[in-house]
């Protein structure tokens, strides 16, 4: 997803090199303007899908309750068909119910808490403060420089290309230790400006050049003026999000859903997993009872709409069955899908860094040993690289689906945070910088 608050685009002048950086970069900044020249959706528009849906959900009942269960019925099955509706009844209201609290329920409007207020300036000294875990800026940027600027890192290359060998490698690996983050070589290397120390006795090179290692966005996002909305003109709460279908911030934005017409957010985000939970189980059940049923009859006896219904189960089964796992785990860390794919796009980077050091795909173990060194300095990023982590795996499942067990399962209760306030992981600085392990306070380390 997008961030809302991206500045005007880039003068095109500093990209008119015939590089395919350059012709990426030119092509983003178009689709961009694209996409922020449209206004938001129409409310009609946007409830379209939910009728859509609701149509999904009369012919399922119709076919399958209306058609097959009546064909056992009156086919000689009679115990077959009601034991099959015994089932298949309860599904099918868990399902709509859930359905229709989703819909009915706002993620959250964050311009119903937050007052308009003039763009924010950065205080004295905070602008300089992102430049905190950079390595030094090249004089003389080149396209790899800019690649990484693109890539979200600021202040320069992450890791000079060195091919010389290494006397220190990453722990357990041959992977020569990349230069230290934020510290500028001297006069002859040395951080001083002495003398370099005699050379060490020559060591057979390591067929790995220096990894790029781990770097964190620099980005401050707990600061006022990384968090003000230019469309809806408000400081966003934390964790809130413009929303370009919508037309304004939500909290705790997730995604938009274009299935319930609305954002999964703060308010709703709970009933969203409560009804992929339950379209799953349903689907599950019609699929497996009507395909049953179905083989048994033989092809003579088969219902062209029953068959429809079958392939549209399996499908919704597979689709809700992936989507409420993917959400239960992004729940279970803290995180929504705006914040795991910031996550995603820095184990990318990490990934690339190995491919650009000559590590082979096949080696696994150098990759693995090597991201444990990475997590040792700086911790795991899903939780402790996390600066909305709740602190354990129950305490972020709590905060979405409230503490009601039978709340985890039907769309009753309402989840514990209120979307407006939340605690910032103290792993980070107060402006929302990832810090090293060695930073952290004491009783985290």
């Amino acid at each position: 997803m997008p961030t809302e608050n991206a500045g005007p685009p880039r003068d095109k002048q500093a990209l008119s090199s015939p590089t395919c950086c350059g012709t990426i970069s030119e092509a983003r900044y178009a689709v961009r303007e694209r996409r922020e020249s449209r206004g938001h959706q129409p409310w009609v528009v946007r409830k379209l899908m939910v009728v859509v849906t609701l149509g999904i959900m009369g012919y399922t009942g119709y076919v399958y309750a209306g058609r097959f269960a009546v064909r056992l019925l009156h086919g000689g099955r009679r115990a077959d068909g009601i034991g099959l509706l015994v089932g298949w009844c309860p599904l099918y209201a868990w399902m709509i119910w859930a359905y229709i609290k989703v819909i009915i329920t706002p993620p959250g409007n964050a311009r119903d808490y937050v007052p308009k207020t003039p763009q924010p300036l950065f205080g004295p000294g905070q602008w300089q403060q992102r430049q905190l875990y950079t390595e030094p800026e090249d004089p003389a940027p080149d396209d790899a420089s800019l690649a990484d600027i693109e890539a979200g890192r600021i202040g320069g290359p992450a890791y000079e290309d060195l091919s010389a060998p290494s006397a220190a490698h990453i722990p357990g690996t041959s992977l020569p230790l990349p230069a230290t983050n934020g510290h500028a070589a001297g006069v002859n290397g040395h951080p001083n400006g002495v003398a370099a120390a005699p050379p060490a006795p020559e060591r057979k090179p390591s067929r790995h050049r220096t990894p790029r290692g781990r770097f964190p966005p620099t980005t401050a996002p707990l600061l006022p003026p990384h968090r003000w909305c230019s469309r809806c003109s408000i400081v966003k709460p934390y964790r809130a999000h413009h929303c370009r279908i919508c037309g304004t911030c939500i909290l705790k934005f997730d995604h938009h859903c274009p299935w319930i017409g609305q954002c999964v957010g703060a308010r709703n985000h709970k009933f969203f997993l409560n009804f992929a939970l339950a379209t799953a189980a349903l689907t599950l059940y019609t699929f497996g009872s009507l395909l049953a049923f179905t083989i048994q009859a033989g092809a003579a006896d088969v219902d062209p709409q029953e068959v429809v219904i079958i392939a549209l189960a399996a499908l919704f089964a597979l689709f809700t069955l992936s989507l409420g796992g993917a959400h239960a785990r992004l729940i279970l860390l803290s995180q929504t899908t705006v914040e795991h794919l910031a996550v995603q796009r820095m184990k990318e980077r990490e990934r690339e860094g190995f491919r650009d050091a000559g590590v082979r795909w096949w080696e696994v173990g150098e990759k693995r040993r090597a991201l444990a060194a990475y997590d040792r300095e700086w911790g795991a990023p899903d939780t402790e690289g996390n600066v909305w982590w709740a602190g354990s795996a129950r305490a972020g499942w709590e905060d979405v689906m409230g503490a009601s067990v039978w709340g985890w399962v039907f769309p009753i209760g309402a989840p514990r945070g209120d979307g407006l306030h939340y605690s910032p992981n103290p792993r980070f600085d107060a402006d929302g910088r990832w810090r090293r392990r060695s930073e952290w306070p004491e009783e985290l380390r």
